[in-house]
């Protein structure tokens, strides 16, 4: 602070005065530390540092160092340097029910939404509304439909788990094929029926080569943004036999009749067709930035647009999908547990990781958006903030724990549309009683 020129000599002495005053009156009354006490001389007592505390946390899936690092391991040292997160990777022998048999739960689970319903079947997920409220965590900087999708899992508004990022659906496409046939780009705002007719356009054998337009995917990722459920609530039964459902089945089949846009392996290797073979003009599926850096290694000239939608859910991509992170209700470190959750989903920390393209926020703060992939060299010059111009949907409003067993079917029957096996009623049909025998086997061992 800077004194104005030309204070008296009688007022500064009043001042140095009266502070002097000040500080012998704090020094005898209020001389406590930061935990309340005081030494007795009157210094401040300094409060102990924290216990370390190592908490273990079982994923679903493999994450790599780099990710590890940059999401979790960087942010947690920098705020709570007193906790190692101890990351154990799920396996056919360590996984959640072997760890509850073997008396061996961790602290935390990562899982996606299709693992959702399963860990409360399991009783490994702790309602985190006591903790939310302990410190302090304010909900309002989620995306409320997250939040609602997360709330759509309780039955008396319970929080069992919190994202750290969020899964998302888009068409990515391969350049250097328009450019070979001469072929405008897909568009962000496209129908599945615009990409259909562009899909036409791109089918084709040339040289020998099938190249194919348009990938099928996956029909339950086509049926998403429509969010229905496969269990008829009122019952509990497989009830897949809807006309929404019907319209799933239809666009699959029109993307698989298209001419020269199928062959015999059917839809098992797009992924690899379109990545590395360089075969698929166009692929609607979920994230594959993480992807994208080998592809391009292989010479993958790439875009990516808006996921095609249906006409009546104009900006509708699909359910919210994200991966979640779990406290399990038997830990002893419920608390710092949860300061792993807060930290990763922090301003900064969420930044950082959005800025390399490692996640997709579920933040509502747009600089942490609007700065996605500012610093990976694999997304600049790329549409990605096209992710963020379509929106999710709430997750379908009965989520089983058998969904993963009618999702299987679902994807299979469609199968059969291919070169027309079966029509669409006789395979809703026959997947619906495939899905009613299995739910059955599963709930009779």
């Amino acid at each position: 602070m800077h004194y104005k020129r030309g204070l008296s000599a009688v007022a500064l002495a009043l001042m140095i005065g009266t502070t002097a005053a000040c500080g012998q009156g704090n020094q005898s009354s209020n001389n406590a530390g930061a935990d309340g006490s005081k030494t007795q001389n009157g210094a401040v007592k300094q409060e102990a540092p924290p216990e370390p505390v190592t908490i273990n946390m079982l994923t679903g899936w493999k994450i790599t160092d780099e990710d590890l690092d940059q999401i979790f391991y960087k942010p947690l040292a920098a705020k709570y340097p007193h906790i190692k997160l101890n990351v154990i990777t799920s396996s056919n022998t360590t996984n959640i029910t072997s760890m509850i048999a073997a008396g061996e739960v961790p602290d935390m689970l990562l899982t996606g939404t299709e693992g959702f319903q399963q860990m409360l079947d399991l009783g490994v997920a702790l309602d985190l509304n006591e903790q939310i409220r302990l410190q302090g965590f304010d909900m309002n900087r989620l995306d409320p439909i997250i939040v609602q999708t997360i709330k759509g899992f309780g039955k008396k508004g319970e929080i069992y788990a919190l994202p750290y990022g969020m899964n998302y659906n888009a068409l990515y496409y391969n350049k250097s094929l328009f450019d070979r046939f001469a072929v405008s780009y897909p568009t962000d705002g496209m129908t599945w029926d615009a990409v259909i007719e562009l899909g036409k356009r791109m089918s084709r054998n040339d040289g020998g080569v099938l190249y194919r337009g348009l990938a099928a995917s996956h029909l339950v990722k086509i049926a998403s943004p429509l969010s229905l459920n496969r269990f008829d609530p009122a019952t509990d039964k497989a009830a897949i036999n809807t006309d929404q459902w019907k319209r799933a089945y239809q666009v699959f089949q029109s993307i698989v009749s298209i001419p020269n846009n199928a062959n015999d392996k059917k839809n098992g290797d797009e992924l690899n067709a379109f990545l590395y073979d360089k075969t698929i003009a166009m692929y609607p599926y979920i994230g594959l930035f993480h992807r994208m850096a080998d592809a391009v290694k292989g010479g993958l000239d790439w875009d990516v647009v808006t996921y095609p939608t249906f006409p009546d859910k104009p900006g509708i991509y699909g359910e919210a999908d994200a991966y979640y992170l779990f406290v399990t209700p038997k830990s002893k470190h419920q608390k710092e547990a949860f300061q792993v959750i807060s930290t990763v989903l922090s301003d900064d920390a969420q930044l950082s990781a959005s800025k390399k393209g490692t996640i997709v926020t579920p933040l509502l703060k747009k600089e942490v958006r609007d700065n996605f992939g500012k610093e990976s060299e694999v997304l600049k010059g790329k549409n990605v903030q096209s992710i963020f111009k379509s929106r999710p949907v709430p997750y379908h409003s009965n989520p089983r724990k058998y969904d993963a067993i009618a999702d299987a079917e679902l994807n299979a029957g469609s199968l059969q549309l291919y070169g027309n096996a079966k029509d669409i009623n006789t395979i809703i049909r026959e997947t619906e009683e495939k899905i009613a025998k299995k739910v059955a086997e599963k709930e009779g061992k």
